[in-house]
């Protein structure tokens, strides 16, 4: 069963494909999450739409959010990555483990597209199973989500934002 609204994201760490250790919990009590979980790869599907995120990172920046994408594989299979990659974090995962955490895996049991926001607290706001069908939410919607998820903690905001 796929993780939803209301419960508390597990935590997870990786490297990146340049090495980076990223974990989630260092990102607790400093923003907000945008994750968001591809198919094996290589998926132009999957690719097309981290690009697209790219384009608004700035705009879930402004909103105290962080884009992490979490991919299924190993460093070997993802160097065509290195040259215009996104400018957010591309988690390596090994094999279907962070998917298999959170739920995100066919009925054959292979990693399935997902996108999760969640508040600085971990705490999981939204997320969208895609399936195999690349069904991914709009980008304006996600970043609807993010700018709620934003407005819900106002004492964690400068007052001139209101």
């Amino acid at each position: 069963m796929p993780i939803g609204p209301g419960q508390q994201l597990p935590d997870f760490d990786g490297q990146t494909i340049e090495g980076q250790h990223i974990a989630t919990r260092r990102y607790y009590l400093r923003s907000g999450l945008v994750l968001v979980f591809t198919h094996a790869w290589p998926c132009a599907g999957c690719r097309a739409y981290l690009s697209e995120l790219d384009r608004h990172l700035a705009d879930f920046r402004a909103d105290r959010m962080e884009v992490l994408a979490v991919v299924p594989l190993e460093h070997t299979l993802v160097v065509d990555w290195r040259d215009g990659s996104p400018h957010f974090p591309i988690v390596l995962a090994e094999g279907d483990t962070v998917h298999r955490r959170f739920g995100f895996l066919s009925p054959v049991g292979s990693p399935e597209a997902a996108v999760v926001v969640t508040d600085d607290t971990g705490t999981i706001w939204q997320a969208w199973p895609v399936g195999i069908a690349h069904g991914f939410p709009p980008v304006q919607e996600v970043l609807a989500w993010a700018r709620y998820v934003s407005y819900q903690c106002p004492e964690c905001w400068e007052t001139d934002r209101w």
